[in-house]
């Protein structure tokens, strides 16, 4: 029977009880049959049978005893203004701990037309709001002339619609709502009657829990944004609203309360973008804004658009991205030194700002760190033609110091042109730039962000034009823009803009350079470099907006860092109130839940490990809900890790970080260890760390082992939050919608490389070991709720999981090297040429792309073995993990002294094959171990034999306190791995398919459990 099935109906009898209430609305516990009141001004505002109705008067009294007990509460009063009667139901029901809606909170907080819209906004609901729709009024007379209003009501007249935004000719304009453009939508506890509203409704009520709410939308760009929110009061509905109000509150308790989504309540950061749509300058389009917008909602990171005028409200916010046109005497620059007043980060900062603004300064700080440029001059009024001409030859450049977008650069042929240009740029500035003409047919763009590269452009010249911008009686035109990849971007070009950029500072910088016969120079350093959909970005796509994000996000935290070590360094010099004594602030949930787990051991820069020094660790798990069923909450847990929405959240010592799927989570040592018993006390506590807020938060679990039981891998859902391009490769090239990919999850040892000759050493020992390590680690006899034949079951799909590349995975056990130039050569070359030849693979071209059962990582140069399933507790996994290093360095030892060769690859590849499928049970080539007398007629060994040998010769290398690891190890070979336990605990049941269920049922339920009180299943007998 498929347990996915049984699961779907819901937890087995005699299963976990279900828990007698659920958080809803702000935070209250209700019961599922806790009594609904409704408070009304007057009893004639419903009919009577909408339910126990009780005038405010009477609650307030408390005249019923059942109005001062544990009941949800509806305050439909007729006003709920400060100190009516309808605020002091609000406020009672709070003090008598029941359950109200709406809040007080929730009363002030809708009244609040910016609070509304910037709560939305922050929910992922699609707005504009009051000032957006003012802003827009603010350009009408610029852009729409309001005629025609004859015949309209005057509530309807033209100039009081809302304004829709398009483009003509690139250039924003507006134009008043059309009738199929408007509309309205009246909620009723989350509920809407109109089905094209229904979801919006459900999502803006749980934002703000209004009983009744009117929402006015406008259709623009193809979606519904809500304009306008208004509270409804319950005597003004007409008969056919009250009737719908009433079959509303016909409902359970809990059915009205705004149901919380699990990452309702998760940290959301804020940035504001200064723009202004009709900047005819502006470095991004408003499509590109929206694009931030939605990829910032994904991330946690609430982007918002605020306008020139709008400085005062710039201290609602924790970042500023400047999108307009940058300048001493201009709008980004106050906004700049503001947001830096209130040590807000801002990007860009004013340093930036002033260093680009001004050619002179620019020129100066690249030559004094001896960049190339093009041959330069600073001309004043007293500086004379014919030097200039015989500096720079003919033509040459002139322009003013402080110009932008191509504008006051004038080519000059010769002295009667130079005269005429240099007295009007005279009369602008002391100073003028001369600069040898250098003709190319495009300018590099290297955009960079806080010194590295961001992305890469070539900006071509305008048709027959000198300059990618030409101005001409017909306007502007434009080159055209070629995004190219930016790790396929000539390395010099790249390397020489990072280091201009790092001369002006940290930051968002486009440096414009030239490609000559002796190399790259300079043009220009410029801040607020564009950034647009479809150009600048169409080579390297949403990455360069989320890395974006990833700064501002990194820039906030640091920020606030500084601030509490300001406030701590002001408390200890005596500003500590309470006296003098100070107070120690109690810990909270957050902090303890992000407490470093172990300290980072020294280590000096540069410092290289020794072969087999220390060893890292990655241990996946898949998130469950109570009945075991796969939920995708990485993203949630990952944001309530980190304080913010992230990918990754580094504690200490310990790390956790997603997988290709929002279901599974993995945790690593975030440096390698020596002692693997250390590893092991930190990795529980990281465990255990995750489980409690597991529980705590989502009323989920860990589930070890390396596959869940019953998962349909074609409902899984991937992760989105960051390397969308790769993932979504992945998908497009292969069918990441089965077992291999989606429901795989496995422990992960590496190990340093040492010299080069240890690290053949080590691939090589690592072939003639791989085989053989699925009859220990084997934990997966069960997949689509069924036992399976394969004792290794994940690994049977890994075989087969990317044969559409063949050469990333080779046969899964190892090649054996001569040198890693051969390595590189043999087995990394021929998989990214195979790469490379599918549509848009070149993404995939690093070396995570290679699936074998060990590889090496050159880029931390190290080497990590893959074919280990992840156990039932952590104990064990380090057990399994201690037996590969020490049996990998024996067998390297014995190849490096010749005591032992390289056999026939073809052979291994059988065994490898063999263990998957039987496990201990399986007889074996293994033609570098054991005497020819402990074989049979086919020149087999058991598997366990295998083993034991290699757990013999692990021991000569391991220290004595990491012998009990081996002890278990040997352990598990006699009884059998956690697979085959399994099977055999499972098999009496196999007769019945509901008995199986609930059996396999429980005892996963077991296995969770192993893993929080890290001990061994009682199943194996060890």
């Amino acid at each position: 029977m498929n347990c996915s099935a049984a699961a779907a109906t819901g937890p087995p009898a005699g299963g976990h009880p279900r828990r007698r209430g659920r958080t809803h609305g702000d935070g209250e516990r209700v019961t599922r049959k806790a009594e609904t009141i409704i408070v009304v001004s007057e009893l004639k505002d419903l009919p009577p049978g909408a339910g126990r109705l009780v005038t405010a008067d009477d609650f307030l009294a408390g005249v019923e005893e059942d109005t001062r007990r544990q009941a949800t509460v509806i305050n439909l009063c007729r006003s709920w203004r400060y100190l009516s009667k309808g605020y002091y139901v609000s406020l009672l029901a709070d003090a008598r701990g029941q359950t109200v809606l709406p809040t007080v909170d929730t009363v002030e907080g809708v009244l609040n037309p910016h609070a509304v819209f910037r709560a939305l906004q922050e929910a992922g609901i699609k707005t504009i709001d009051v000032e957006q729709m003012s802003g827009r009024r603010r350009s009408l007379p610029e852009t729409i002339v309001v005629t025609d209003d004859i015949g309209l009501p005057p509530r309807r007249r033209r100039a009081d619609l809302p304004l829709v935004r398009h483009l003509v000719n690139d250039i924003v304009t507006y134009r008043p709502a059309e009738d199929a453009e408007m509309a309205e939508a009246v909620v009723f506890l989350g509920e809407c009657g109109d089905k094209r509203f229904a979801r919006l409704a459900a999502q803006v009520y749980r934002v703000w829990p209004m009983p009744l709410l009117l929402l006015r939308l406008l259709r623009e760009d193809d979606a519904w944004k809500v304009i306008q929110l208004v509270p409804l009061k319950v005597h003004k509905l007409s008969d056919a609203q009250r009737e719908d109000l009433v079959r509303a509150l016909d409902r359970p308790a809990s059915k009205l309360l705004p149901r919380r989504e699990p990452d309702d309540d998760r940290p959301t950061l804020s940035v504001a973008v200064l723009y202004d749509e009709n900047d005819r300058h502006r470095p991004s389009t408003p499509e590109t804004i929206d694009r931030l917008v939605k990829i910032g909602a994904k991330k946690g990171v609430h982007v918002h658009r605020i306008e020139p005028g709008e400085v005062a409200r710039l201290g609602d916010y924790d970042a500023l991205f400047i999108r307009v046109l940058t300048g001493l005497e201009l709008p980004a620059f106050r906004f700049a030194l503001r947001a830096e007043a209130l040590g807000m980060p801002v990007i860009d900062e004013t340093r930036s700002i002033i260093r680009c603004s001004n050619k002179v300064y620019l020129h100066e700080l690249l030559s004094r760190a001896g960049l190339p440029m093009p041959p330069t001059m600073i001309a004043t009024r007293q500086t004379r033609y014919e030097d200039l001409a015989a500096a720079l030859r003919l033509p040459f450049i002139v322009k003013l110091p402080d110009g932008s977008f191509s504008s006051a650069v004038f080519k000059v042929k010769g002295r009667e042109d130079y005269e005429h240009r240099a007295a009007e740029l005279f009369k602008e500035s002391p100073l003028v730039i001369c600069q040898a003409f250098t003709p190319s047919d495009f300018d590099w763009r290297v955009t960079t962000l806080d010194g590295k590269p961001l992305f890469t452009c070539k900006y071509h010249m305008a048709t027959g034009h000198w300059q990618i911008r030409d101005t001409g009686p017909r306007g502007a035109r434009y080159g055209r823009v070629e995004a190219v990849p930016r790790d396929e971007a000539p390395r010099e070009v790249v390397k020489l803009a990072c280091k201009a950029a790092k001369l002006i500072g940290e930051g968002l910088h486009g440096v414009d350079l030239k490609e000559t016969p002796a190399g790259p120079v300079i043009i220009e350093v410029n801040d607020n470099p564009n950034i647009d959909v479809g150009y600048d970005d169409a080579a390297d796509g949403d990455v360069i907006y989320e890395e974006l994000l990833d700064a501002f996000v990194r820039r906030i935290e640091e920020a606030r860092r500084q601030k509490t070590l300001a406030a701590a360094a002001t408390a200890a010099r005596g500003d500590k109130g309470n006296n003098g004594k100070g107070e120690r602030r109690e810990d909270t949930g957050s902090s303890r839940l992000r407490r470093p787990i172990g300290k980072v051991p020294p280590r000096a820069a540069g410092e290289t490990y020794k072969a087999y020094e220390v060893c890292g660790l990655e241990l996946e798990y898949v998130l469950v809900d109570r009945d075991l069923n796969a939920v995708p909450l990485a993203e949630q847990c990952l944001a309530a890790l980190a304080g913010r929405p992230a990918s990754d959240a580094s504690l200490g010592v310990v790390g956790f970080s997603n997988e290709i799927f929002q279901h599974v989570l993995e945790l690593k040592t975030e440096v390698p260890l020596k002692s693997l018993a250390q590893s092991e006390e930190l990795l529980v506590e990281g465990v255990r760390r995750a489980a409690g807020l597991l529980a705590e938060r989502f009323d989920a679990r860990l589930l070890p082992t390396g596959m869940h039981p019953w998962l349909d891998p074609r409902k899984a859902r991937m992760w989105e939050r960051s390397n969308n391009r790769i993932y979504q490769t992945y998908a497009r090239l292969f069918d990441t919608t089965t077992h291999g990919w989606a429901n795989v999850q496995a422990l992960h040892v590496n190990l340093p490389l040492g010299t080069e000759k240890e690290a053949v050493a080590m691939m090589n020992a690592a072939a003639l070991l791989v085989p053989y390590l699925p009859a220990v680690a084997a934990s997966t006899p069960i997949h689509d709720g069924e036992l399976q034949p394969a004792v290794d079951s994940r690994l049977q799909f890994i075989i087969e999981h990317q044969t559409k590349i063949p050469e990333s995975c080779g046969e899964i056990v190892p090649e054996f090297v001569a040198s890693l130039a051969q390595y590189k050569r043999d087995v990394l070359g021929p998989m990214y040429r195979a790469v490379e030849k599918l549509d848009g693979g070149r993404v995939l071209r690093h070396e995570f792309l290679n699936a074998r059962g060990a590889v090496f990582k050159l880029s931390r140069e190290s080497m990590e073995v893959r074919v280990l399933d992840t156990q039932e507790c952590v104990k064990l996994d380090v057990a399994i993990a201690v037996f590969v290093r020490w049996a990998l360095k024996a067998l390297a030892d014995a190849l490096l002294s010749g005591r032992m060769v390289t056999d026939d690859h073809s052979l291994l590849v059988e065994d490898f094959q063999a263990v998957v499928r039987e496990g201990t049970r399986a007889r074996v080539h293994a033609p570098h171990l054991l005497a020819q007398e402990e074989r049979d007629d086919e020149d087999k060994v058991e598997v366990r034999r295998v083993l034991h040998e290699l757990i013999a010769m692990a021991r000569k290398k391991a220290p004595a306190r990491e012998e009990p690891y081996l002890d278990l190890v040997a352990g598990i070979v006699r009884q059998g791995s956690l697979s085959e336990c399994m099977k055999a605990a499972l098999d009496p049941y196999m007769g019945d398919a509901d008995t199986f269920t609930e059996a396999a049922r429980r005892l996963y339920i077991q296995l969770s459990e192993c893993l929080v009180e890290n001990r061994p299943w009682a199943g194996r007998g060890l």
